[in-house]
């Protein structure tokens, strides 16, 4: 009988040790994950102090930032610019005025009223570069066919 007691005693203090363990890894893994989540919440800290800053002084010399604030606009600027590539290859752009998305060949915006600017020619020959790529014809039927395809959809000659 005192053999079985033991054993009891043994199952039972190895199983408290599992569950004091198992507490333990939980314990841990829960603050590693609340030690992450606050160092994240640093970092969009620190990105929004770094933020604040460049919206306030970007247009003024420290030569400590210069070199940031520099890289920071030419990045935007980079941005912007194909950004509006974007859009004119998607036949958009933008009203200089109210900021409005309108057709490329949009004379006057139909938000403000703005007389849009004229489109540079290298800006059109990118956007007629485009079309032909886009729009091939079967040349059997004269079918559109979509991009890809090499079948026509009408008359099923196999595309060029």
């Amino acid at each position: 009988m005192e053999f079985f007691k033991g054993i009891g005693n043994k199952i039972s203090k190895t199983s408290q040790e599992a569950v004091k363990k198992t507490k333990e890894l939980a314990e841990v893994s829960r603050l590693n994950s609340e030690i992450s989540a606050e160092e994240r919440n640093i970092i969009t800290i620190y990105q929004n102090i770094g933020k604040l800053y460049f919206d306030k002084y970007k247009n003024e010399e420290c030569s400590e930032f210069a070199e940031y604030i520099n890289n920071v606009k030419e990045g935007l600027e980079k941005i912007e610019t194909a950004k509006e590539e974007v859009k004119l290859l998607k036949g958009k752009r933008t009203c200089p005025k109210c900021g409005a998305e309108l057709e490329v060949e949009t004379v006057f915006c139909s938000m403000c009223g703005q007389k849009m600017p004229e489109i540079e020619k290298e800006e059109e020959l990118v956007e007629e570069q485009v079309e032909d790529k886009t729009k091939e014809f079967c040349a059997s039927c004269g079918q559109e066919l979509e991009d890809g395809a090499m079948f026509c959809p009408s008359c099923g000659t196999k595309a060029e």
